[in-house]
């Protein structure tokens, strides 16, 4: 702004010093040529005003010029801050793909537990499975064998019973035989006793009837042997038929216990079956989850892949911003020297900081006294400088790629030490470069204290 107000002002005075040599000149002619200048007056005038014409013009266009480079500054400050912005974007955004990468791995660690946990599971249930099919097994063989026991002890039964029968029907007959012969005993009895009584009165007949009664006596004597034997047999069929009923009822009892024990066998073979036919469901359920896991797992080895091929990429990408991050590590400081004043002279004077503070990524050349840009990015750049003013002018300027960017100056008469200090937001591509000049005219002060430096920084690279 400073620089067209100048090169305004300037103009104006050249202006100004021809319209005078203009006039001077109209009136030397008007002194020597009298009527001929009066007639000449009017386009020398008009020539001028169209020279001020032109100049205001001129002027109007630079006015022009200066608020396009103030909107065009403001547009990239805006811009700045929209970069700004997206940057902060875009590392909020890496730090949750980060985040989301780091709860998908641990999601995925405490799926394969579960899924490790299931198939343990599974192989537990195979092998109870198998223990209750062995069991199984096991309860079937007894349960044929008791129902063989049973079978057999049906038959020894119905045996036993057919024998008890053959039994009774043989106590009947001997209880039938015996009433017979206690009949028959009865009536030898009453026969004894009539021919005793008939004996005293037919002593005649004694001594025939005596052979007869001997016959008659042997035949009681078999006939009580016969009885004798007879009850000896009803005894032994007595004592076999208790001893038969005490068998039955043993039997009778263990068929209660065996019956029993059946149906307990069939109890806990319906609850066997029931159980088996819970675990044939739980297996069922567990092959339907172990497919259903299958599948999930299949799906989070599909998701798994996506993400794996998503952390690449953003690794990739990574890697590309650590190596953009690498390059982007600019910053520099650097004093200006330790031997005193600088003088420019009559031209304008490359300044070169040569007290290197801090040059990291090597862009700032102590040699040239240029920083070039390593990167394109947002910079930073910083300056100040010092001088012992005693009427004099102090005076710097911030140049990029050859175009001065600005200008600060300073006049003191009080021979202190005078400072000036500023600094610049730049957008810079590969290769720029900015350095400082002296104005024609001008110096600078500088000392082993570092009293003028120059400095600057990468902010962000584009």
């Amino acid at each position: 702004m400073r620089a067209a107000i100048s090169l305004l002002v300037l103009l104006l005075s050249m202006c100004g010093a021809q319209t005078r040599s203009t006039q001077t000149e109209v009136q030397t002619e008007s002194q020597s040529t009298g009527a001929a200048a009066a007639a000449a007056e009017v386009p020398t005038q008009l020539d001028v005003s169209a020279e001020l014409k032109e100049l205001r013009d001129r002027v109007q266009k630079q006015e022009i010029m200066v608020v396009e480079v103030l909107n065009t500054k403001a547009e990239m400050k805006t811009e700045v801050e929209n970069l700004k912005k997206e940057n902060a974007a875009q590392k909020a955004e890496l730090t949750a793909v980060k985040t989301e990468v780091m709860n998908l791995t641990k999601e995925n660690a405490a799926l394969e537990t579960r899924l490790a946990a299931t198939v343990t599971d599974v192989e537990e249930l195979k092998m109870e499975n198998a223990a209750h099919e062995a069991e199984l097994t096991a309860v079937k063989t007894r349960l044929a064998a008791s129902e063989a026991e049973v079978m057999n002890l049906t038959k020894e039964n119905a045996a036993l019973e057919t024998r008890l029968a053959a039994t009774v029907t043989d106590v009947e007959e001997l209880k039938m035989e015996n009433a017979a012969h206690e009949a028959e005993l009865t009536a030898v009895k009453t026969e004894v006793m009539n021919l005793t009584k008939e004996n005293a009165a037919l002593e005649t007949r004694l001594a025939a009837t005596v052979t007869e009664v001997e016959d008659l006596k042997v035949e009681n004597a078999a006939q009580e042997a016969e009885l004798t034997a007879v009850k000896t047999r009803l005894a032994a069929s007595e004592a076999e038929v208790m001893n038969l009923t005490k068998e039955n009822a043993a039997l009778d009892t263990r068929l209660a216990a065996t019956v029993t024990e059946v149906e307990e066998l069939k109890m806990d073979s319906a609850a066997h079956e029931q159980e088996l036919a819970a675990l044939k469901t739980r297996l069922a359920a567990s092959k339907t989850g172990i497919e259903d896991l299958k599948v999930e797992h299949a799906a989070q080895e599909a998701e798994l892949t996506a993400l794996k091929t998503r952390l690449a990429a953003t690794e990739t990408e990574v890697d590309n911003l650590e190596k953009i991050t690498e390059k982007s590590k600019v910053a520099f400081s650097a004093g200006l020297t330790d031997s005193g004043f600088i003088e420019s002279g009559s031209n304008n004077f490359n300044l070169v900081f040569s007290r290197i503070i801090t040059n990291v990524g090597q862009a700032y050349s102590r040699v040239t006294g240029f920083f070039t840009a390593p990167v394109r990015g947002v910079y930073y750049f910083r300056f100040t400088v010092m001088d012992n003013l005693d009427s004099r002018t102090m005076g710097i300027e911030m140049y990029k790629n050859g175009q001065s960017l600005m200008g600060l100056y300073e006049y003191d008469n009080d021979a202190q030490s005078n400072y000036l200090s500023s600094g610049l937001t730049l957008q810079l591509e590969v290769g720029d470069a900015v350095n400082m000049r002296i104005p024609a005219g001008h110096r600078l002060y500088d000392d082993a204290d570092n009293e003028s430096t120059f400095s600057g920084f990468l902010v962000f690279p584009l």
